[in-house]
């Protein structure tokens, strides 16, 4: 999903795909289902990647470990990201409730299909789903199993992207990422679902340059005002904001 952009960024960001355990080169290394272990495992990895300013991004289930990820990089006093962009996902401490990984085949593959919360080409095709399963589960397992513990916020931005529709994230709750951070919180909202960022992952990585001081914002993007307030509780702040 992230392969154009490299193209996209380029030449000003170099754009590094952390790959997990379980997937591409390493589908044979063993899943890894909780969030305390994906840490230790990756924080090792990013050592080498630590020479140059640098920001993290992750979508769904790799926003809470982008997110943590930066609370390791602080504690251990590594350096630390320019800035966190979290995409698809609620607020940390606002994580939680749905309990589906350990259901039956059948029953947690309408769970998945009911949350839209992934691909239909995988669940579509049973070869492919036999085949993603055991990775579906374990990234539910730690994605479920996860608890938010309390920390003194981090230092630098935050921008959260989500899709109006993603039953998943619902927009009255990305505001809550502001508790996280003692900086700028800024939330982007898009037409779509929780693969909103499929559809629109150009508007996302421009977003991402501009925040980053490379290139100016495009006009096109920005989202009818009249769209954002319908999308939210009347009481609620609004959780649009164009400052960056």
């Amino acid at each position: 999903m992230f392969r154009e952009w490299h193209d996209w960024c380029g030449p000003e960001v170099e754009v590094i795909a952390l790959e997990l355990p379980g997937r591409g080169l390493h589908s044979r290394a063993p899943l890894i289902d909780s969030m305390s272990t994906m840490i230790e495992r990756l924080l090792p990895v990013l050592d080498p990647l630590l020479d140059k300013p640098f920001a993290l991004f992750g979508h769904s289930m790799g926003a809470l470990i982008s997110f943590e990820l930066s609370r390791a990089l602080k504690v251990s006093g590594r350096k630390v990201p320019q800035h966190l962009f979290v995409s698809g996902m609620r607020a940390p401490h606002l994580w939680g409730g749905h309990k589906i990984h350990t259901l039956p085949d059948r029953e947690f593959v309408e769970a998945l299909r009911s949350l839209n919360g992934t691909p239909s080409e995988i669940l579509a095709d049973n070869d492919l789903l036999e085949m993603y399963l055991p990775r579906l589960r374990a990234d539910l397992c730690l994605s479920e199993s996860y608890r938010y513990a309390p920390a003194p916020p981090l230092s630098h931005p935050i921008t959260v992207f989500s899709g109006l529709n993603d039953k998943t994230s619902p927009v009255q709750y990305l505001s809550e990422w502001q508790y996280h951070t003692q900086n700028n919180c800024t939330v982007r909202l898009f037409e779509g679902d929780h693969f909103f960022i499929q559809q629109h992952a150009h508007l996302v990585a421009a977003s991402i340059l501009k925040s980053l001081g490379r290139v100016f914002w495009p006009a096109a993007f920005e989202p009818p005002a009249a769209q954002i307030a319908a999308s939210q509780p009347q009481e609620a702040e609004p959780v649009f904001s164009g400052a960056d």
